[in-house]
C-alpha cells in the first residue's frame, strides 16, 4: 500500500490504488474493482487518535455491469456529521435501482428505489429487532451491514480484526520476510504511540527508498518486483501487479530452515546501514 505524506503531526493519510476481487456466485465468478477513498488519522495532537474516510468510491461489478457510487462524508466539527456514506446502486443501462446509506463505522442501510436515489435513508422502527430482516423486495430500508463491536481502549477505533494484521507471534518470526510491513518500523511506533519517532522512522525510511531509486537510476536499472509481475486485465482493461506464485515456496524453505531471505534477494528496506 503506497503511504502518503504526514501532514504535519495532525494527521496522516493513506491511500490505495484500484483494487479487484473475484466473488463466488451461483451463476460463476464475478469479478469487482473499487478504489479506496482516503483515509486519515486525526487528532494526533491532542491524543486522541480517530480515522476518517472520506471521498468518493466506485464499485464496479464487471461481470453484470452493475455499478455501485459511493459518497462517504468528510468529518465535520460536530459528531453527528462523522462516518456518514451516501450512494446508489446502477444497473447496466445506468439506471438507479437501490439507494445505500448510513455510517460505515456502525450500520448501513440500503432501499429499493428504481429510477430514484433516495439521500435520505431511514430504517422503519422494527427493523431494528434483533435478528428480523426486510425481504430486498420491500420499498423500506432494511440493514444490510452492521459493524461488530470495537475493542476497548485501542486506538484509531480499530476493528478486532485489523488488530491482527500487525501482530506477529513469536512462532512466526522465522517465517516472516524482511520485508514484510509488520516489521516496518514507523508502522509499528505509531501502533505503539510513539508518534514522534513514528515521523522521523517514515522520514528515514522514504529518503533511503529515493537514495536506491537513485542509485537504479544512474546506473540505468529498472526496478523488478520480487513477488509480482505486471500484466493488464482482459476484462477491465487496467495494469495490474499479478502474484508470480514464489512466495510460498520461499516462505516454506526459510522458514524449514532450509534456505534464508537473504537469498531471495530482498531489499533491505528497512535497515539503518545499508
Amino acid at each position: 500500500m503506497p503511504v502518503g505524506r504526514a501532514l504535519a503531526s495532525q494527521t496522516r493519510k493513506a491511500w490505495l490504488e484500484e483494487t479487484d476481487m473475484v466473488f463466488p456466485a451461483s451463476g460463476g465468478e464475478e469479478l469487482y474493482t473499487w478504489k479506496k477513498v482516503t483515509s486519515s488519522v486525526i487528532g494526533i495532537i491532542t491524543g486522541n487518535p480517530t480515522v476518517d474516510n472520506y471521498g468518493p468510491m466506485e464499485i464496479r461489478n464487471w461481470t453484470t455491469g452493475e455499478v455501485c457510487t459511493l459518497d462517504f462524508k468528510p468529518r465535520g466539527w460536530s459528531k453527528g456529521s462523522a462516518y456518514q456514506v451516501a450512494g446508489r446502486v446502477c444497473g447496466k443501462d445506468g439506471r438507479t435501482v437501490w439507494s445505500i446509506g448510513g455510517k460505515w463505522n456502525d450500520k448501513i442501510y440500503a432501499r429499493l428505489t428504481p429510477g430514484y436515489e433516495d439521500t435520505d435513508l431511514k430504517p422503519t422502527p422494527h427493523h431494528n429487532v434483533a435478528g428480523k430482516t426486510m425481504s430486498v423486495s420491500s420499498s423500506q430500508a432494511f440493514l444490510v451491514w452492521e459493524a461488530n463491536a470495537r475493542p476497548t481502549g485501542i486506538p484509531f477505533n480499530l476493528t478486532p480484526f485489523v488488530l491482527t494484521l500487525n501482530a506477529i507471534p513469536d512462532n512466526l518470526r522465522p517465517w516472516v520476510a524482511t520485508t514484510d510491513t509488520r516489521l516496518r518500523p514507523d508502522q509499528r511506533a505509531m501502533e505503539d504511540g510513539e508518534y514522534d519517532f513514528a515521523a522521523v522512522e517514515k522520514n528515514r525510511l522514504e529518503e533511503s527508498q529515493r537514495a536506491r531509486r537513485k542509485i537504479r537510476e544512474q546506473h540505468g536499472e529498472e526496478f523488478v518486483p520480487r513477488w509480482f509481475r505486471k500484466e493488464r486485465c482482459e476484462t477491465t482493461g487496467e495494469v495490474f501487479w499479478k502474484f508470480n506464485g514464489e512466495y510460498w515456496p520461499t516462505r516454506e524453505k526459510v522458514g524449514s530452515g532450509k534456505s534464508t531471505w537473504a537469498d531471495a534477494r530482498l531489499e533491505p528496506i528497512y535497515d539503518h546501514d545499508e
